[in-house]
């Protein structure tokens, strides 16, 4: 999976190709840089816009993106889990399965 990996506030045309392109983008707070722009306005689709603290956090970021793990679910606070009640549907066919040997 690709990303774009930025200094927070930083504003350019990597920035737009990959808001317009639908590519995650996470932008780091600990780069300090002169550009002062608040990206977290722009349009964002959801989840394609991250903030990490530092380089060390957007690695761990990607790797999840990479995983298949969504990022709120390893992020504080982590949200409530919905419990749905047990189904009570009979299945039509039972289950069989094949000893391998």
């Amino acid at each position: 999976m690709a990303c774009l990996v930025i200094p927070d506030g930083c504003l350019g045309l990597p920035t737009i190709a990959a808001l317009e392109q639908g590519i995650p983008v996470i932008a780091v707070r600990e780069n300090k840089n002169v550009m002062q722009n608040d990206l977290s306005r722009l349009p964002w689709a959801e989840n394609q816009f991250y903030i990490a603290e530092n380089y060390l956090e957007a690695a761990g970021i990607m790797n999840a993106m990479r995983c298949g793990v969504s990022v709120e679910s390893v992020r504080r606070p982590i949200l409530r889990t919905k419990v749905l009640p047990e189904t009570t549907e009979a299945i039509d066919e039972p289950m069989t399965v094949d000893a391998i040997g």
